[in-house]
């Protein structure tokens, strides 16, 4: 009798533990920047995973869209935390700062996206060791293989043109390591501001470059249009860092998915609530896996060759 008193005792204990480790319903806090396709495909990625392993019924989501202001961004990201969410998923570098500086001093964890230096951006301690409680995926264009697929489809280009808002961290680290690295091509970059600067901004480029890049800039990517239709009247065709820009005047582009970014978020984020892993030790994931897309019209337009062996790996058949 006593043996099974015990017994049952324990196994009261350890239900009870069970008990705190997992939750019915878990609330999850999500911090998008602005719309673009990109970083609604972080977004979809996220859920998809979600409902993979914990199952859609098993949790919910708060979203907010802080629609490029960050006034927005600390407004939002602090009634996330008013509301004791379970962790916040922040997309984009300003909604990740936000969402950091939001759950200082609380158990919140926060898993980013779409930001490309979390580092630089003061997110983490190290892409090993992220410490504050804060851990996500980084977006790092894949430079090399942008650059050589710029030199494949535009042998003879010498002067490659980049417009960036100079407030922006991850962009100025984006132009910094992209003027290091290439050597055969002419870099000119030139910082703006505003959204108003970047009209007058791409003109004074278009007339000194052959090629512009659109690096992973929220100012710059929400005027991609604006920018290939500025450039075509020069005859300079402009490469984009992601596939979220193919639809608006872009030549080509050697995209990383910004649906498996998601994935790869939600992959953490069932680590930190279903498993119970520290966000301070799980790494920044980078992904090196890229798509080929060269919109095969705009290329028609400038008159652009596309070799077969870039043909073959084209999504845009």
């Amino acid at each position: 009798m006593k043996k099974t008193m015990i017994f049952c005792m324990l196994l009261l204990l350890l239900v009870g533990c069970n008990s705190t480790k997992q939750k019915d319903i878990y609330t999850i806090g999500v911090l998008q920047f602005a719309d673009h396709p990109s970083l609604d495909a972080a977004y979809e990625g996220m859920k998809v995973k979600l409902d993979k392993i914990i199952g859609s019924e098993n949790y919910r989501i708060i979203y907010q869209n802080a629609q490029g202001e960050n006034g927005n961004n600390e407004l939002m990201a602090r009634g996330f935390v008013s509301q004791n969410v379970d962790l916040i998923y922040a997309i984009g570098t300003n909604s990740a700062q936000s969402a950091k500086n939001a759950t200082e001093g609380t158990s919140i964890p926060v898993v980013f996206n779409a930001v490309t230096d979390p580092v630089t951006a003061g997110l983490v301690d190290s892409m090993e060791q992220p410490g504050q409680f804060v851990t996500g995926v980084s977006d790092q264009t894949p430079v090399k293989k942008q650059l050589a697929l710029i030199k494949a489809l535009l042998p003879e280009a010498k002067r490659m043109g980049i417009v960036y808002n100079i407030g922006e961290i991850n962009s100025v680290t984006q132009v910094e390591v992209i003027t290091s690295f290439e050597k055969d091509l002419e870099v000119v970059s030139i910082g703006v501001t505003s959204m108003q600067e970047l009209p007058i901004a791409t003109q004074q480029l278009a007339e000194k470059v052959d090629v512009i890049f659109n690096i992973t800039d929220n100012m710059v990517v929400a005027s991609t249009a604006n920018i290939a239709d500025i450039a075509s009247k020069y005859k300079v065709p402009v490469f984009a860092s992601e596939d979220g820009q193919l639809d608006e005047g872009i030549l080509a582009t050697e995209s990383l998915s910004y649906f498996d970014l998601g994935e790869s978020a939600g992959d953490l984020i069932c680590k930190i609530l279903v498993d119970q892993v520290d966000p301070n030790n799980l790494s920044i994931l980078i992904s090196d896996k890229t798509k080929l897309f060269i919109n095969k019209e705009v290329a028609k337009k400038f008159g652009i060759a596309i070799p077969a062996s870039l043909a073959e790996r084209n999504e845009l058949k």
